[in-house]
């Protein structure tokens, strides 16, 4: 499609400039998991929001359909918040969440949403009163699940792109058009972003790219009417950040958490022995035995990629016959 290759061609082109920008006004994160401790730009998520607004332009260009405009402004709103942190620091780990419940007003104030969503065993349900708070809520869950994978180069995108190959699947097999464009667009930047964030790191996506991107993730689930299955394919995020909250004592400023969940040993990750340490995915995946940190966003990848399986499956045996 256009809008793929568009937005495709759009990140490859301006990565490069993010890079110098990011270090020119000084948008940079230390690269903890490198012995040299490389300083490196958040500048990626700007590129990848510049592809899907190119690639919304030329949709625009060819259809007269407001919805991708609503599906985007989401997006945009998460990674507003985000680019707040990356340029002013750390946001307080309690107004975060709730200013990110501000991405849902686009769906919300246009009522772009069917409140009777699909559950297995259950059937179509309605939920006409408490739909739009799951809407609201579903943001900042979904925003921060993907923020708390982003540790590793390239760890966020490698467990990004099952969500969207998933959602691409079942929006072909439904014949709905919108999702499968809004898909296949967000799977182009991803990809698009890969040479610059895969080990070793030229640029992050930084908190304006995971919020981005997490919060087209929450739109793709609502407008394309894949609750259960977006739940099953964000599996990985959602356990990580749960446990991490649950590990800590509640939702806590990085800054607050003395110990690190990972130690970086020879050059390699390993989980840390503190019991006062977050539980989180990596450590959980590095307990016992030493991993490389390419070979750790690997496995995360991999174990996305199991989750998204399992979420195509329940929508064809469990969902797709109450549609």
């Amino acid at each position: 499609m256009l809008e793929a290759l568009a937005s495709f061609l759009t990140v490859i082109a301006v990565t490069p400039l993010m890079i110098k920008l990011g270090r020119r006004v000084g948008i940079v994160g230390v690269d903890v998991h490198k012995s040299s401790k490389p300083v490196i730009p958040k500048t990626g998520g700007l590129a990848l929001i510049l592809g899907s607004l190119i690639a919304l332009l030329v949709h625009m260009l060819l259809n007269h359909d407001s919805l991708p405009l609503i599906f985007l402004s989401t997006g945009l709103i998460a990674g507003f918040i985000g680019f707040l942190e990356d340029f002013r620091g750390e946001m307080n780990p309690k107004l975060k969440p709730t200013l990110l419940l501000l991405a849902s007003i686009p769906i919300l104030v246009t009522g772009s949403y069917i409140p009777r969503p699909v559950i297995p065993f259950i059937g179509r349900t309605r939920l006409y009163k408490i739909y739009p708070i799951l809407v609201a809520l579903a943001y900042p869950v979904t925003c921060n699940a993907v923020n708390s994978v982003d540790v590793l180069n390239g760890s966020m995108i490698y467990t990004s792109i099952p969500f969207f190959a998933m959602s691409s699947i079942i929006a072909y097999y439904r014949g709905n058009s919108f999702i499968l464009t809004m898909s296949l667009i967000c799977i182009s930047i991803l990809v698009a972003l890969i040479p610059y964030n895969k080990y070793p790191a030229k640029i992050f996506p930084g908190n304006s790219g995971s919020l981005f991107i997490g919060g087209l993730m929450a739109s793709t689930a609502i407008l394309g009417r894949i609750e259960v299955a977006a739940i099953i394919a964000l599996l990985p995020q959602i356990m990580n950040e749960m446990h991490v909250i649950f590990s800590i004592g509640g939702i806590k400023s990085a800054k607050q958490v003395k110990s690190r969940p990972v130690k970086f040993v020879d050059g390699f990750l390993t989980a840390s022995k503190d019991r006062s340490a977050p539980i989180t995915l990596v450590r959980l995946l590095s307990a016992g035995a030493k991993v490389s940190e390419k070979n750790m966003a690997y496995m995360m990848g991999v174990l996305a990629a199991f989750t998204s399986v399992l979420a195509i499956l329940t929508d064809l045996l469990l969902v797709e016959a109450w549609i």
